[in-house]
């Protein structure tokens, strides 16, 4: 019943304003826009699960797991040289699935899984004084694989969940207040959702798919910091016509890849059942989505995304048992172009 209704949505809607929400992919992916090439592999060991900040034109790829246990190390790509350079470990429990973000060139990272316990721990890096400085704890329940924003000098951090139940709590996180105050509580998400992503455009911030109650959700919202509401978008339909497997044309998914480049955000690799490949953009003020050149290399999850000086990439992540390194850059108003 969905793909008959987005079809005759399709044709009522055909030339109007509306048309980028009802395209479909080809049945030829090679007709899709945008270009995967591959970069300088990541200088650590293969992981997953790790966490990434950008300062300035580096950007901080820090923490994670493999089958040997967990990460506390860190290692900056400056993306002039494209040079790997190994930084101050994070002088606290190694763990995956942590949060990270950056603010007014300051690096922070925190919550995730220790191995043996969740963790509520918050960090701060100046790459000027090569120096961590502790930060107040999460002041709620420990947690991994919830997702972080920043929107106006202050960071957003909602959901995830303590391998017992999942979260929908979000906490604004703000380095300049007194210690003890740097946290306070706002608006919950509309649902729980674990390993989904999150990505800030106009200054809202979004959080979109991850897993909850054994489904990948179908939703996404848009926090209006303002206002401190949250507002339902447009469900994550798969926009494909019947010849396709979902598999390969769906947009929701989990521990996948978010990130922002110009004006739009896009979204790849993870999981739902299968891996997932196809790679997905949103307009935030269209409420729709196109579909671009599924990432190229190995299908993996648990990989991570991050945009310096309006350049993508894409690294590490895990399929089944094997751990990954590589590094690839998307280019998304490029051509396809295969073997690069």
């Amino acid at each position: 019943m969905k793909s008959v209704y987005i079809r005759l949505l399709c044709s009522i809607l055909l030339g109007s304003t509306f048309l980028p929400a009802c395209r479909r992919p080809s049945t030829n992916t090679s007709d899709l826009l945008g270009n995967w090439s591959t970069s300088v592999d990541f200088k650590g060991d293969s992981r997953s699960e790790a966490a990434v900040f950008v300062i300035d034109n580096m950007a901080y790829v820090l923490t994670g797991t493999n089958a040997s246990g967990s990460y506390n190390d860190m290692y900056a790509f400056d993306v002039n040289n494209g040079n790997w350079i190994k930084k101050e470990p994070l002088p606290a429990r190694a763990r995956n699935g942590a949060v990270a973000f950056s603010i007014n060139g300051k690096g922070y990272i925190g919550t995730g899984y220790s191995g043996d316990a969740d963790l509520v721990d918050f960090w701060e890096y100046d790459p000027a004084t090569k120096k961590w400085t502790p930060k107040d704890d999460l002041p709620a329940e420990a947690r991994t694989d919830a997702v972080s924003f920043v929107v106006n000098g202050k960071a957003y951090v909602c959901s995830g969940w303590d391998s017992k139940k999942a979260f929908n709590d979000c906490w604004e996180f703000d380095p300049t207040a007194a210690p003890g105050s740097q946290w306070q509580e706002k608006a919950s998400l509309p649902h729980k959702t674990v390993a989904g992503v999150a990505f800030v455009l106009n200054n809202k911030g979004y959080v979109m798919a991850g897993n909850n109650n054994g489904e990948v959700q179908k939703e996404l919202y848009e926090f209006d910091v303002e206002h401190n509401s949250w507002t339902t978008k447009r469900k994550l339909f798969n926009y494909s016509n019947e010849s396709y497997d979902d598999k390969y044309t769906s947009i929701v998914r989990d521990n996948a890849v978010a990130f922002v480049l110009g004006n739009n955000a896009y979204v790849s690799t993870g999981e739902n059942g299968p891996f997932v490949s196809t790679t997905w953009q949103y307009d935030a003020v269209e409420d729709t989505w196109t579909e671009y050149t599924g990432f190229e290399a190995k299908a993996r999850e648990g990989a991570l995304a991050f945009t310096v000086n309006n350049r993508a990439f894409v690294l590490t992540g895990k399929n089944g048992s094997l751990y990954m390194d590589n590094m690839f850059e998307f280019s998304p108003f490029v051509e396809k172009v295969d073997g690069d």
